[in-house]
């Protein structure tokens, strides 16, 4: 009996050790996401000192902020976009950042996205929106339980093509879509709490 315990035992600390070694290579950044990509520089106007308004969350109008970029690499012929919650992970088999808003086929020639984006397609100069994790084409606004600030990230991917896409897909879709296209990155980081 105590034998079989202890076998118990050291299986579950064996799977817990190959979890902890496993988990942060199957996570890491694919090449493209760890820093040979060119940098591009993100701004808001609808943001103060890096704070999400009410205005732009569930909890006021919902509306998307405005977004501007820097003029991106050479070679670049369109963007994706992508909002995630850094706090709020889902998922039970496979896990990731719940996703506010997803965003393709941006035109290269693009600099800014309007602030209010309408949740139908096509979008700006062609641009077409996806699903986000609560099944809806368009931006959903942050709308985190409890009163703990949670940060949220919106990234911008230059891309040297203009992968195709299932209609209206996810932010996996998109991600698996870009895989190896990625020739600048930008990043803005803002915050919402309660």
């Amino acid at each position: 009996m105590r034998t079989d315990r202890s076998l118990a035992a050291a299986v579950q600390w064996m799977s817990i050790a190959v979890f902890a070694i496993v988990t942060p290579i199957a996570c890491a950044p694919a090449p493209d996401e760890q820093g040979t990509a060119a940098v591009i520089t993100m701004s808001s106007s609808s943001f103060a000192d890096g704070v999400i308004p009410k205005k732009y969350t569930c909890d006021g109008e919902g509306s998307s902020p405005a977004l501007s970029w820097t003029a991106p690499p050479p070679g670049t012929q369109s963007y994706a976009l992508i909002m995630n919650d850094l706090d709020s992970p889902v998922g039970h088999l496979r896990r990731h950042l719940f996703v506010h808003w997803v965003m393709y086929a941006l035109p290269a020639d693009a600099h800014e996205l309007p602030e209010g984006i309408p949740a139908q397609q096509p979008v700006t100069g062609g641009a077409r929106q996806g699903k986000n994790d609560i099944n809806n084409i368009g931006y959903a606004g942050p709308c985190p339980h409890g009163t703990s600030p949670h940060r949220y990230a919106f990234t911008l991917y230059a891309l040297d093509s203009k992968p195709d896409m299932p209609d209206a897909p996810n932010g996996r879709d998109v991600l698996q879509a870009i895989h190896g296209h990625v020739i600048g990155r930008g990043q803005l980081l803002a915050t919402f709490h309660r």
